[in-house]
């Protein structure tokens, strides 16, 4: 596999990059595989004020691996850019010999953090996680754009991904959450999720734990659902030491989070792969279909992987570096699933439809055992009345809205919601139906067209965009495209269902 692959525009764009790019002085050279560059360590000089990359950090190493495959006649390059992200306390030694860069035909970039990195609660720290003022604790974000930007003046001016692990992992969603800023393409994360709390840490201006803008970036995650460190249902986690303004979302609403923010379907597309280290060597494969401007979002949940070996896991019949490579690709080329080798049969997903519902009188404060939320199974009432002022404008597939299918959880039985007749399905699907008004708080325009973290408090994680009323001052939807009872093949190469429009009267 490489993925060094120009077109004469390329050429011609390489050709006028070197031109405007003439006044640099050092240009980018290829190095023997197993031998990267130092380009910064912690004895540099900051004589440029502008681009002191190290600063205080002890310590500081930056390395560059450029394949000879990646160079051309000008010093320049097209070929992505991969920077790899170790855990916390890990080092960069390992990435020379085993990131696989020469053979997949991108650069890769291996920089050093200081005792991991700063994107939660460390002993280390002379700050506290919310002084975003602090100059004396590291600034992830501001370290990895001034690498960017370094690596972009000497002639590297590939598409730039991300790939971590664990902490590494956490820097990888901090970074594509800050993508309006640092210019992210995509990230694979390994063996955790993205923050739900706080929306901010740890100091400078790229510090959001969630994106604040449109931006849009391709996401691959990979967790283990027996990680005794990470769990998979998210929550708190031994690594924020007790710090209870940390924490995260379970894995599925990460990925959803990503599905919302690259406007894909919110409704995966599951399918078994094969695993080598899971329990009964099978794996399930989330894609989550129709992304935005060629944007990607995938999960593999690795039955009984741990966080010492879920990241490593082979699936689909490949190793862990194809599959990093193999999604990296894809990005590139805007390409849906490679067909994995030998995947294990499976039946048909279908495409979930949206049955008719029956009113149906609601008991006195009484909770529905059968709602679900719509992402998970496990979002049973009893879930939601963990966190009742975020979780009971949750809906269930069938757009039911928790304050109604479970009102003594969300102590909605003496209000105006007591009315409402609970939604039972019957047996007869059809599609599509009207989706209910969602009911939200303050200018819904600004909420759905920012993807905030305000937004999400509001509209709950399972509404989605599609779910808000758009118009400012407005209480209708606007059309929403509803899938039809067409099953949908296979992962990998999925086919691409039919959606037919749900009409809104005014709000279009």
């Amino acid at each position: 596999m490489t993925l060094t692959r120009y077109s004469a525009a390329a050429s011609y764009l390489l050709a006028t990059l070197f031109i405007s790019a003439s006044h640099i002085t050092a240009a980018l050279q290829s190095n023997a595989k197993g031998s990267p560059q130092e380009i910064f360590s912690g004895s540099d000089e900051c004589s440029d004020v502008d681009r002191c990359v190290c600063g205080s950090r002890d310590p500081c190493e930056v390395q560059l691996d450029v394949p000879d495959a990646c160079m051309d006649s000008n010093s320049m390059s097209l070929c992505p850019v991969v920077f790899f992200l170790h855990g916390a306390g890990g080092t960069i030694t390992g990435f020379a010999r085993n990131s696989g860069v020469h053979d997949a035909g991108v650069i890769g970039v291996y920089p050093q953090g200081v005792n991991g990195w700063n994107t939660g609660p460390k002993g280390t720290n002379t700050c506290d996680w919310d002084d975003y003022d602090c100059t004396t604790d590291p600034d992830e974000g501001k370290f990895i754009l001034d690498i960017i930007n370094e690596v972009r003046d000497l002639g590297a001016h590939g598409n730039v991904y991300v790939h971590g692990s664990s902490n590494g992992a956490a820097l990888a969603y901090r970074l594509a959450a800050n993508a309006n800023e640092i210019p992210i393409k995509g990230i694979i994360a390994k063996i955790t999720q993205m923050l739900e709390y706080p929306l901010r840490s740890g100091p400078g201006d790229l510090n959001y734990n969630q994106p604040e803008g449109h931006q849009r970036v391709s996401v691959l995650n990979i967790m283990g659902t027996d990680d005794g460190l990470i769990p998979y249902e998210g929550g708190s986690s031994a690594v924020f030491d007790g710090d209870t303004s940390f924490e995260l979302y379970s894995a599925l609403e990460s990925n959803v989070f990503w599905a919302i923010q690259n406007n894909c379907r919110t409704e995966p597309i599951i399918s078994k792969v094969q695993c080598d280290l899971c329990t009964d060597s099978v794996a399930d494969f989330y894609e989550y279909p129709n992304c935005a401007d060629g944007t990607i979002v995938e999960h593999y949940k690795v039955y009984g992987g741990t966080h010492a070996n879920a990241g490593r896991a082979a699936l689909g019949g490949r190793t862990e570096s194809e599959v990093v490579f193999d999604f990296i690709e894809r990005c590139e080329t805007g390409v849906g699933p490679t067909a994995p080798t030998n995947p294990s049969p499976v039946s048909p997903v279908l495409v979930p439809t949206t049955p008719v519902a029956s009113p149906v009188s609601a008991p006195t404060c009484v909770d529905d055992t059968s709602w679900r939320g719509k992402v998970s199974e496990d979002h049973d009432c009893a879930y939601v009345a963990q966190d009742p002022s975020v979780r009971c404008k949750w809906i269930n597939i069938d757009n039911l809205a928790a304050y109604e299918g479970c009102p003594a959880a969300c102590n909605s039985c003496n209000g105006d919601t007591t009315s409402a007749p609970i939604m039972r399905t019957t047996s007869s699907p059809v599609s599509p139906v009207p989706v209910p008004t969602v009911p939200v708080e303050g200018n819904c325009l600004n909420i759905c067209d920012t993807h905030s973290h305000e937004w999400i408090v509001k509209c709950g994680w399972e509404l989605a965009c599609s779910g808000c009323p758009r118009c400012d001052g407005d209480t209708t939807s606007a059309p929403i495209a509803s899938p039809t009872s067409s099953p949908v093949s296979l992962v990998p190469a999925p086919t691409t269902p039919v959606a037919s429009p749900v009409s809104a009267p005014t709000c279009v």
